[in-house]
């Protein structure tokens, strides 16, 4: 059985300001330490607003449902994007902490199969995904934040390009559209070597 991590951290956390709270009672004279470690209770109550679900949570829960996706990519920008039909399911995980999608369809004439998970970190703020699907053996890690109007979230992260063996970055940018219509749209470096190629839309509508 795996530990979580919250319990990891909390323990982490007040064994390091139990030893600091012993240190400083053998070094420093009596009296008000500026320095004293954080309140034992202090540090859990920390805790548990770290790991309460926000309203960045509640945005990403507005992507729960079945979805039916229209699929464009592109492997060489001298060629006309391609298109395939996709479908996701997006459900809601952790007590609302993270949402999870489910996709199948195709891609370049085979069956396609992915999983993902997003979230938002309350102690990085900023919002977190992984991705994994039977395209490949690698797992994609990015980070994102939102724009001014909290509908737009820019995600960056680097990946191993297996044609070259080398990292590249790549940028994916959500958007809520309305309740029933979101995108998803990400950009890797041009083949030649000067700004962004467009490699992938995906619109999602909600099933009715």
């Amino acid at each position: 059985m795996k530990i979580p991590v919250t319990l990891v951290s909390v323990c982490l956390c007040l064994a390091a300001t139990m030893a600091l709270a012993d240190d400083a009672a053998k070094t420093k004279p009596a009296g008000k330490d500026k320095n004293a470690a954080m309140d034992p209770a202090a540090m859990q109550e920390m805790m548990k607003k770290a790991a309460a679900p926000g309203p960045q949570h509640e945005w990403l829960r507005k992507m729960e449902g079945n979805w039916d996706l229209t699929v464009k990519y592109s492997m060489d920008p001298s060629q006309p994007a391609q298109e395939t039909k996709s479908t996701s399911v997006i459900t809601s995980i952790m007590d609302g902490r993270y949402i999870q999608e489910q996709s199948t369809g195709e891609m370049m004439g085979s069956p396609f199969n992915g999983m993902g998970i997003t979230g938002y970190d309350n102690v990085m703020k900023k919002f977190v995904s992984v991705w994994i699907d039977n395209m490949g053996t690698g797992i994609m890690r990015s980070e994102g934040t939102a724009d001014a109007s909290g509908n737009v979230v820019t995600y960056t992260g680097t990946m191993v390009d297996p044609a070259t063996g080398k990292s590249q970055k790549y940028r994916m940018v959500s958007t809520m559209v309305d309740d029933n219509h979101h995108t998803f749209e990400m950009f890797g470096a041009s083949p030649k070597g000067k700004g962004e190629l467009k490699m992938m839309q995906i619109d999602y509508a909600r099933k009715m």
